[in-house]
């Protein structure tokens, strides 16, 4: 039995600037992890691998559809960084990974307290 629902972090990658989104995903997994809630998924990772081992765009997209396949619940949020008046919130790829969730009847939240709270109700007492 899970003691920790697996949740998917979609956020823009290819829109705006790609190392400052990645960076927002790195930290957003971080204050996850943490928290100590949730086992987060960070995909933008694969960022990092492609700057060693370069691969096509498709292939990034099956990995991703096999990770989705993991993941209890995804958390839609948007990179933001304040002392460059960054903020990103158009992402194709995320509206794809959310509609994803939807179809398959997974839940997709849009802050952390909802997530927090679907967690303590659904995850209670499991271990």
């Amino acid at each position: 039995m899970k003691v920790k629902p697996i949740v998917y972090i979609a956020s823009p990658y290819t829109k705006g600037d790609v190392c400052i989104n990645t960076h927002f995903q790195i930290m957003e997994f971080n204050k996850f992890l943490d928290d100590g809630i949730i086992t987060p998924f960070i995909p933008l990772l694969s960022h990092f691998s492609h700057t060693v081992y370069p691969r096509d765009y498709h292939d990034w997209i099956n990995y991703d559809i096999e990770m989705l396949r993991v993941c209890d619940a995804c958390i839609r949020m948007n990179p933001k960084l304040d002392r460059l008046n960054y903020e990103e919130l158009n992402s194709s790829g995320a509206d794809g990974e959310e509609s994803w969730f939807r179809k398959h009847n997974r839940p997709v939240f849009y802050n952390i307290q909802d997530l927090y709270k679907w967690v303590a109700n659904e995850f209670k007492g499991e271990e």
